[in-house]
């Protein structure tokens, strides 16, 4: 009888010390700590959980390692901890900090790609915002053809991601890949088109996808003003109808940075550069898109303005004055050199 008693007694200390020992364990794992530092940490691949508590007591966010190991061995999460880039930059319990490393809610570096660029020019973005070299970018989009087999993409030998490269900020995890960025940009490429093709039935496009793509890339290299790019989509639609060369100098810069050969300036050598993509000598589209345009581009060739216009010529702030004769071009020029005191 008293034996069974004194049993009884161990077995409710036994659970009254596991009880103290859970709430005082949950107690530390709620207790918020202050990190040594608001710079972003890597978990490698591969560390056990030991090394990632030891990481983790290094920068102040748990204050006693056996204590929140004993924490994962209860929840269950021992195996559970992601490697990745992380960032604690304010006061955090431990339990958060665990929280976050199982979700695997890695810290995300932010990559802009400004309307109108071209390939190098994102690939120079690419190495100046600290993701990798500018030429291993460019090795990758090479090889990236494949990721255009779909409607208003273009495949087979020499299939180029130039215009594909979606123009927005994008969110990377550290030790991002090339062709991993590259997928992203042509994919939200992809459902850019597709909510254009939403607004507006793909069959009241005055081009077909990949034609629009590339116009669009022109009337971005044109504008500086958003509420120009109608009209200037309107120049080259009505060029394109009336079988006028397009003559856009921005085609024939590309055409000479294809060949390392442009020097800053276009001179009337320049303009007659032997290239598909020197609109001055060869009638309508280039082959390919000069540069990654944005939406605002993309919908004013889609929803261009009408107009008469064959002609514009850019004057100030970035503005263009149009013209519906070759005359009336003249006398705009003729006005803008003269105000700018050029003959």
């Amino acid at each position: 009888m008293r034996s069974g008693r004194f049993l009884t007694r161990c077995l409710l200390f036994l659970v009254v010390l596991g009880l103290l020992g859970y709430l005082y364990l949950i107690r530390e794992m709620n207790t918020f700590h202050t990190p040594t530092s608001t710079e972003p940490f890597e978990i490698p691949q591969g560390l056990s959980a030991r090394g990632v508590l030891k990481i983790l007591g290094e920068r102040g966010l748990i204050s006693n390692e056996r204590l929140t190991m004993t924490y994962l061995v209860v929840s269950g999460n021992r195996k559970s901890l992601k490697a990745g880039e992380y960032l604690f930059d304010q006061a955090v319990t431990a339990r958060g900090v665990i929280d976050t490393l199982v979700a695997g809610a890695v810290y995300l570096h932010k990559f802009t790609v400004p309307e109108g660029l071209t390939l190098a020019e994102v690939a120079a973005r690419w190495e100046e915002q600290g993701f990798g070299k500018a030429e291993e970018f460019v090795a990758a989009a090479e090889e990236s053809g494949d990721l255009l087999d779909f409607e208003g993409g273009v495949s087979g030998a020499g299939a180029s991601v130039e215009g594909y490269l979606f123009p927005e900020t994008y969110s990377f995890p550290i030790r991002t890949t090339p062709r991993q960025a590259i997928e992203a940009m042509v994919g939200r490429f992809r459902s850019v088109m597709d909510q254009l093709s939403t607004r507006f039935p793909s069959e009241s496009w005055t081009l077909n996808p990949r034609d629009t793509l590339i116009l669009a890339s022109l009337v971005e290299a044109e504008a500086a003003v958003d509420e120009e790019r109608e009209l200037i989509a309107s120049v080259f639609l009505n060029r394109l109808k009336q079988r006028i060369l397009l003559q856009c100098d921005p085609t024939v810069v590309y055409a000479l940075e294809k060949s390392n050969r442009y020097q800053g300036t276009l001179t009337r050598s320049d303009l007659r550069v032997d290239s598909p993509y020197n609109t001055y000598r060869y009638a309508g589209l280039p082959p390919g898109p000069i540069a990654n345009p944005g939406m605002r581009s993309l919908e004013a060739v889609i929803r261009p303005a009408t107009s008469h216009y064959l002609y514009f010529v850019r004057t100030t702030e970035g503005r263009h004055t149009f013209s519906e004769t070759l005359a009336a071009h003249n006398r705009a020029v003729a006005a803008y050199r003269a105000m700018n005191g050029r003959k």
